[in-house]
């Protein structure tokens, strides 16, 4: 061996590869889209406790590499859901209160309004009554209630013009039983009285008219007058209708269609 090649003495020794100390090659960049080939060798997982954080660009590369490569948690089987349907009905059928958070149970009550006003518009007294059905607490159904409302989801006025209006052109109802109907949902008196404004005395008596009209075409209508005349009356009475307007109505229009026969 020349002179020249030959090893100083006093320098230190080379590590062997793979010891403490030796210099690896860094690996070779890959493009930001580019995919890794899957014979590349995986870093060991370390414990969580031994980890650091990446000093480097190629550590932290590395460690994005060990974070995709870790398996995915896996899907609950259909037997697995199967058995978590059946131990929640097995909960609702034997009466014990879902054990829930108040922030969860905030949640499920705004889901469970929400799907009751998609379907129709609802007083406050009607949501909370299916909220504490579905053994919501009641502070909670009282916060979650009061929050829609503010926002105008939940409005009794709104709710009461709206029901007088549609009671009494479908179904032909004087304001008493309109009153009782919205008593039943929870509408107090003084909100009542002002929605069922939108009737008066001679809009309620044209309605028992029609109403009246309508009943008395058959012919056989006209053969007994006093039988027909009960019959009358009792329909407008099951309406809401005061027995004074309702006889003076189910006269005057029976006279006016059978009279003259």
């Amino acid at each position: 061996m020349p002179e020249w090649a030959r090893p100083d003495p006093a320098a230190p020794e080379a590590p062997e590869p793979g010891e403490p100390g030796t210099r690896q090659a860094a690996p070779r960049s890959l493009p930001s889209n580019a995919v890794e080939p899957t014979n590349r060798r995986v870093i060991a997982s370390v414990p969580a406790q031994e980890k650091k954080k990446p000093e480097n660009v190629d550590e932290l590369r590395a460690a994005m590499y060990e974070i995709l490569s870790a398996p995915a948690p896996a899907a609950p089987t259909k037997k697995e859901r199967r058995e978590a349907r059946e131990a929640r009905r097995a909960s609702r059928e034997s009466g014990e209160t879902e054990e829930l958070s108040d922030d969860q149970w905030r949640e499920k009550a705004r889901g469970i309004l929400l799907r009751q006003l998609t379907a129709s518009d609802k007083t406050a007294k009607q949501l909370k009554d299916k909220l504490l059905e579905k053994d919501c607490p009641e502070d909670i159904a009282d916060e979650v209630i009061e929050r829609y409302a503010q926002i105008k989801l939940v409005d009794d006025e709104r709710f009461a013009k709206t029901w007088v209006a549609a009671r009494a052109r479908s179904r032909g109802l004087a304001r008493g039983a309109i009153k009782r109907e919205l008593r039943t949902k929870g509408i107090d008196d003084e909100t009542a009285a002002e929605a069922l404004e939108q009737i008066d005395d001679e809009t309620e008596e044209q309605r028992a008219r029609e109403l009246v009209r309508a009943k008395l075409r058959p012919e056989s209508m006209g053969v007994d007058r006093d039988r027909s005349l009960r019959r009358l009356v009792g329909m407008l009475g099951r309406k809401g209708y005061n027995g004074g307007m309702a006889f003076k109505v189910a006269r005057e229009e029976w006279e006016e269609r059978f009279g003259q026969h």
